[in-house]
């Protein structure tokens, strides 16, 4: 069996090529990076050093934040805002790891025109 088949025989095949690019992603400056800008905008929109529109770059994550927490507290009675910040920091960084991805995608295929162009 190639590597990366999925042993239950369903079709469902994962390479291993995707995980080590998913892995490159999520340690990739850029998303380091781009996950402190968004942490800078949240913080300082709840501080009230930037105004709160700037969380519209978080909006992503806030809104899976918000329903996890709403979920979490109607249906399991987890009290509230317990699971909302480990949810929009676990989200923020996967909103930051597209991010990520779209700059380094911008990058090779930049690269890519100059060496195309340069010819």
């Amino acid at each position: 069996m190639p590597s990366g088949d999925d042993p239950s025989g369903d079709g469902a095949r994962v390479g291993v090529g995707t995980i080590r690019r998913a892995r490159r992603v999520a340690t990739a400056s850029e998303t380091v990076v781009a996950f402190a800008l968004l942490a800078v905008a949240w913080v300082g929109g709840f501080v009230g050093i930037l105004p709160k529109e700037v969380w519209i770059l978080n909006a992503p994550a806030l809104a899976v934040a918000f329903f996890l927490d709403t979920l979490a507290f109607n249906e399991f009675g987890i009290r509230a805002r317990t699971v909302f910040y480990p949810a929009l920091v676990v989200f923020g960084y996967a909103e930051a790891m597209v991010v990520g991805a779209v700059v380094r995608w911008g990058r090779r295929v930049s690269r890519r025109s100059r060496t195309e162009t340069d010819t």
